[in-house]
């Protein structure tokens, strides 16, 4: 058995596996953005350690039981737990495997931890070209156990949230990828513009499919800065549109330059995985292309993670 732990900026989630199958979870509202605010990683150590023994006790297990804590997300950076270089891609589970880190933390728990690295697209910041780079921290491990459970060796995968990344899988192996801050930015632009009076605490499950289509046309015609403000003229002036539906007009004009980019090239199968609402516009938005949608079942998703981290760990 292992401990996976999901390291993000404002939350940590603990799961308890059995092999690939999970037996138990703890979402802890700590992360790497708490030790960036303190200048101390102590309150997330505090955190990992309660959830552990948290889950022990739940199942009447010892630390000997666990053979070990994998981690893997921001919880290997230089906010987390313990900081862990990137590795080049193109990356698969046997390059992970030899970029681990077993690191004892006895102030935390007796058994030993895993840290998996994250990974870049570049082996020398001095000599590549800007848009050559890129990184990521815990999405690889959530494609090792997307590609593994759905048999998907070959695909572009599409994980986005408040960060998009478009990563192309070939062989089982991470090859390239791409960010946008297309998530966060949506939020910035209806929270912290003259958007917000418009648009008040809207934030749609599920975007209005018509008004995303045509906040995509019209930043496709106009530009996206031109087309976020007609945000704002359509809630003046036009007012047939509520808000939520003006939200999904914004996020249509966002993800335009997101839906250019995964059509530029990568596999002729994309993988939808990520969250919502961004998830489901995007696959709004590219359907009709010359593209074979996948989408990822719900309950994958909720366990990519710590499934990939069991995949990491078994060969250890």
């Amino acid at each position: 058995m292992i401990i996976a732990i999901d390291g993000g900026t404002t939350n940590t989630r603990l799961t308890l596996m059995d092999g690939r199958r999970v037996l138990d979870r703890r979402k802890l509202r700590v992360g790497a953005r708490n030790t960036v605010r303190t200048g101390s990683s102590s309150a997330l150590s505090e955190a990992v350690r309660d959830g552990i023994a948290d889950l022990l006790a739940a199942h009447n297990l010892r630390e000997a039981d666990i053979a070990y804590v994998t981690a893997s997300g921001m919880i290997t950076s230089e906010s987390g737990l313990y900081e862990l270089s990137h590795i080049v891609a193109p990356v698969g589970v046997n390059e992970l495997r030899a970029g681990c880190a077993k690191v004892s933390l006895p102030e935390i728990a007796a058994i030993p931890f895993l840290f998996i690295p994250g990974v870049k697209t570049f082996s020398d910041a001095s000599s590549a070209e800007l848009a050559s780079m890129d990184i990521m921290r815990g999405e690889e491990t959530e494609l090792i156990g997307l590609i593994s459970e759905m048999n998907l060796p070959n695909v572009t995968a599409l994980m986005p949230g408040s960060h998009l990344k478009i990563v192309d899988i070939a062989d089982g192996k991470i090859i390239s990828f791409r960010t946008s801050i297309s998530g966060e930015l949506s939020r910035a632009a209806a929270e912290n513009t003259i958007l917000a009076s418009s648009l008040g605490s809207a934030f749609p499950h599920v975007a209005d499919p018509d008004y995303l289509r045509a906040g995509f046309d019209y930043a496709e015609a106009h530009g996206i800065n031109e087309a976020l403000f007609k945000v704002r003229v359509q809630a003046n002036f036009v007012r047939k549109a509520n808000a939520d539906q003006l939200y999904a007009f914004l996020m249509g004009a966002i993800l335009r330059d997101d839906v250019r980019s995964i059509l530029s090239g990568g596999s002729e199968t994309l993988l939808a995985a990520g969250s919502d609402p961004f998830r489901s516009a995007l696959v709004t938005l590219l359907e009709g292309s010359n593209r074979s949608i996948l989408t990822v079942p719900e309950a994958l998703a909720e366990d990519a993670a710590a499934i990939g981290a069991a995949v990491i760990a078994e060969g250890l």
